[in-house]
């Protein structure tokens, strides 16, 4: 199992070129340039759901990695980097295990490629309705987010929501609706004309998940879409979920 994840996490950079997106500066014209800098940030780093409702039960696991890309609504990432594009490439290794009671703990690490721009993440569910064959999981859940590697600011998030799925053969499609919020903290001294200290912004958005995990026997793939905000993320995830 650990080649054939070897062999994954291998397989998807080669999908996309290398990114870029340093975060190495603030350069903003107004403090309303900034907020909406941080609606992008909390929309493309805050924990995406790339798991169905279901438990995995006390001997389950769900272990992947998954490729993503998020849509940028503002672009102000030309604020902040000599490299900054409309779009934030990601990739995310996770690790869900199954605990009594219907818990499910979860944590992931997301990298994007040729940039500093990391983040260390957490999730913790729970099944109100563990599912069966006449009916579907409904299970809620929170999460938390935050950077590491940048200097220019501080970026950390949570939300909670519900989310419900159901098996069918072996496609299990979910969905999922809750809040994000969003705390973008500068720690450099600010170049644009808003002036050198830049206030602390914090957001609270809508979030709207939806996706399929496919069971193909030997790995499951799953295709998956997170509205937070107005920012969009299309995912691709391959692992294993048992």
């Amino acid at each position: 199992m650990l080649k054939k994840l070897c062999f994954i996490g291998f397989i998807f950079p080669a999908l996309v070129s290398a990114g870029t997106n340093n975060i190495d500066y603030l350069n903003f014209e107004s403090q309303s340039q900034f907020k909406e800098f941080a609606k992008d940030l909390t929309g493309a780093l805050s924990v995406k759901t790339l798991e169905p409702a279901e438990p995995l039960g006390v001997s389950g696991f769900d272990i992947g990695i998954s490729y993503n890309l998020s849509q940028f609504k503002y672009d102000h990432m030309d604020r902040v980097s000599n490299n900054g594009k409309s779009s934030l490439d990601t990739f995310t290794i996770h690790a869900v295990k199954g605990l009594p009671f219907g818990v499910d703990f979860g944590i992931n690490y997301t990298k994007s490629p040729g940039s500093n721009i990391e983040t260390w993440g957490g999730k913790l569910s729970y099944a109100l309705i563990e599912g069966g064959a006449l009916y579907p999981a409904i299970g809620i859940s929170g999460n938390y987010a935050q950077t590491s590697g940048i200097d220019a600011l501080k970026f950390n998030s949570f939300g909670a929501e519900v989310g419900v799925s159901k098996g069918f053969a072996n496609f299990t499609p979910y969905a999922a609706v809750g809040m994000v919020n969003g705390e973008t903290q500068p720690e450099e001294l600010n170049l644009g004309l808003a002036g050198s200290n830049l206030k602390n912004e914090s957001v609270s958005m809508a979030k709207f998940a939806v996706g399929v995990n496919i069971n193909l026997l030997l790995m499951d793939v799953l295709v998956g879409y997170n509205q937070i905000g107005e920012v969009g993320t299309y995912s691709l995830k391959a692992g294993y979920r048992f």
